[in-house]
């Protein structure tokens, strides 16, 4: 592990329902380098994975369940550095323990990379800040309206894709500035397959904002524009609040004399809130 990254909470303290019950792992065993020898957790791999080897389904979209046989050039590959490997050869998290083998529902060994679009726009009545969020169908939790990245596809296209798919809007993000590219916090990783990103903010105009009509795509039960504060930050899916103080960080530095008084004040609330948790940590 990192020493000098977060511990991942959520990926050892949360799992979707069809998840076995996770190895409790504490804070002082989360690092592969820490001797645990109690450690026994479950394997777990999703019916919906099997069914979609590439070697067995040519619509398929996840890696053979034998490692061997895998692309092992995309499992050691990760924006975390160096990939590990355990004693069968499986790629280990770089975060360090999760509480279950196996990929459970990612398709792939080793990093899965998704790309997430965070589209914000001051509101025209509050004059504060608010994100482009959709509610996901699987938990329920507003997220940003990212998505995987195809095989051999570039991240700006995966952008503006799944920005049409879960959003419904067709949205230029060439422009977009990138705030975190990465490892995320996702509860559905597990010790051999984890999910990473590349986050990119673009911040709109009033006269774009304005023409856009946004509906909810299929992965996708509500679309709406979000209203950010520390409260509504803290319940996003994954690691998505911290990838908006980020955004919103760069914002507030770069066009601050263009925002509203009211925008911000609600942006210094929000890091100076994330100032002390980082004080407190």
């Amino acid at each position: 592990m990192q020493h000098d990254q977060p511990l991942h909470k959520k990926a050892r303290l949360e799992r979707p329902p069809i998840y076995p019950e996770r190895f409790l792992v504490p804070d002082d065993k989360v690092g592969w380098e820490v001797d645990f020898p109690e450690y026994k957790p479950a394997y777990f791999v999703a019916r919906v994975v099997l069914d979609n080897d590439v070697t067995k389904n040519p619509k398929g979209w996840a890696d053979p369940e034998d490692v061997k046989i895998a692309q092992r050039e995309r499992a050691i590959h990760s924006y975390e550095g160096k990939v590990i490997f355990d004693d069968k050869g499986r790629p280990r998290n770089p975060r360090g323990r999760t509480g279950i083998e196996g990929r459970a529902l990612l398709g792939k060994w080793g990093a899965n990379f998704a790309a997430d679009p965070i589209v914000t726009r001051i509101n025209p009545d509050t004059k504060q800040i608010e994100m482009l969020a959709i509610q996901r169908k699987d938990n329920n939790q507003w997220a940003i309206p990212g998505g995987m990245v195809d095989e051999g596809e570039e991240v700006s296209a995966t952008l503006k894709r799944e920005f049409q798919e879960e959003a419904g809007v067709g949205l230029d993000m060439d422009d977009a500035v990138e705030v975190y590219r990465g490892y995320v916090d996702d509860p559905r990783n597990t010790d051999n397959a984890w999910m990473e990103t590349t986050a990119m903010h673009k911040h709109l105009k009033s006269d774009l904002a304005a023409k856009m009509n946004p509906e909810a795509g299929d992965d996708a039960q509500a679309v709406r524009w979000l209203p950010l504060n520390t409260e509504t930050l803290a319940n996003l899916y994954a690691s998505h609040g911290e990838f908006l103080k980020k955004a919103l960080d760069g914002l507030y530095k770069d066009q601050m004399d263009k925002l509203p008084e009211e925008a911000q004040k609600q942006i210094e609330m929000i890091m100076g809130n994330r100032e002390r948790e980082l004080e407190v940590n």
